[in-house]
């Protein structure tokens, strides 16, 4: 065709040109990295005096598309492999890459049930456990601080709960639908689980970041259960490989689901006056069911002394089920000693501990962002974008 034709066919061209001059758009970062060279230059044969000068992406993508691709992927490869270089030394220099690369594995198999605790939501300005429980404390009259302290000190939450919910009941569910209400931000390593998660979800959490974050990215959860709530087909759901979400303690807007409290905790599970768990109930079974046909990967969870651990132990006591390896990402102990004896209890409950470092941050509070830079890793390994080794 006669070049000077195109322009009686102009709205095609540019329609053409503007899907392509918006597909160069969308690079720019990478643009910028090669137009640090000098620009192209040459004269105009019309004016002599005038010179032309192109930049080398532009140059490179109207004249060379395919070479400008290839660049493209050399680059975004090379970006991926800076970006992950500080995870990739740590897991080497630490001595970590068998559990490494076992939960790349789980992850690239869709196995993963990640087991969110109170860690993951405190970026998005949730407390953590005992931050709440303080908080409440501090509400209270006549009541005080000092007076759950003790209990705080041994991870004794449902029990430190209880001493509250029993001094003033509608003060704590009052609490609990306030201070977990929608925030606002959704940020920090929560934002990774629609890339780790593809069926169940199980959080300790009262808020609703989990389920906003999934709306957001147009995936809704399909199934869910809050704490005691019965009648959903939650079990079922999960055996069907949906998409669904177990919240461990309920709720934050809806009181009747609250698994807060140790007479809570024992209505919930049937366990009480050394009883053992019921399972039966709704909420333990379904939990069983989680731990023996998934890979859960614990965040922002510290798996000190834990209700649900002890449901762990008494369901791989029972001998009566194959259980797949469970992972948990977790700060560094602070000694050696302490190390040792927390990995033991874990791996006595088919959990293998990843552990990273939290080195003090500007502000004086423990950094947790290589706990981010893991997970991406993790995540680009399983997903071949990049090579760990």
């Amino acid at each position: 065709m006669d070049i000077k034709k195109l322009r009686e066919n102009k709205l095609i061209v540019d329609k053409v040109e503007e899907a392509l001059q918006a597909a160069y758009a969308s690079n720019q970062e990478f643009n910028a990295v090669l137009d640090e060279a000098e620009p192209l230059t040459f004269r105009s044969l019309r004016d002599p005096e005038h010179e032309y000068l192109v930049k080398v992406s532009d140059a490179l993508y109207w004249v060379e598309r395919d070479a400008y691709l290839d660049e493209l992927d050399h680059w975004e490869g090379q970006c991926q492999v800076n970006q992950h270089e500080a995870a990739t030394a740590f897991i080497k220099d630490s001595d970590q890459q068998a559990v490494f690369l076992d939960l790349v594995d789980a992850i690239r198999f869709g196995r993963i049930a990640p087991f969110v605790g109170a860690g993951l939501s405190k970026a998005c300005g949730y407390p953590m456990w005992g931050e709440a429980l303080r908080k409440i404390a501090q509400k209270l009259d006549g009541l005080g601080v000092q007076d759950i302290e003790p209990l705080m000190a041994q991870y004794d939450y449902l029990q430190a709960a209880q001493v509250l919910h029993d001094a003033a009941a509608q003060q704590v569910q009052h609490f609990i639908k306030t201070e977990f209400r929608q925030r606002g931000t959704i940020t920090g390593p929560v934002t990774l689980l629609p890339q780790l998660a593809h069926g169940c979800i199980v959080t300790t959490n009262f808020d609703t970041v989990i389920e906003d974050l999934f709306k957001e990215k147009g995936d809704s959860l399909d199934g869910y259960m809050y704490g005691t709530q019965a009648g959903n087909n939650f079990v079922q759901r999960l055996l069907r490989g949906e998409r669904c979400i177990l919240k461990l303690h309920g709720d934050a807007g809806q009181a009747n689901t609250h698994v807060f409290t140790q007479a809570q905790y024992q209505a919930a599970y049937g366990e009480a006056g050394g009883t053992p768990i019921a399972f039966q109930n709704q909420l333990p079974r379904a939990l069983r069911q989680i731990f023996i046909s998934h890979s859960l990967l614990f965040l922002g969870c510290s798996l000190e002394q834990d209700k649900t651990l002890d449901l762990f132990k008494s369901v791989v006591d029972e001998g009566a089920f194959e259980i797949p390896d469970h992972f948990a990402l977790l700060n560094e102990p602070a000694t050696p000693q302490e190390r040792a004896r927390k990995e033991d209890r874990l791996l006595q409950l088919k959990i293998r501990p990843l552990w990273y470092a939290t080195p003090e941050g500007a502000d004086g509070k423990p950094d947790h962002s290589l706990l981010d830079q893991v997970l991406r890793l993790a995540i680009a390994v399983a997903h071949k974008q990049v090579v760990f080794g």
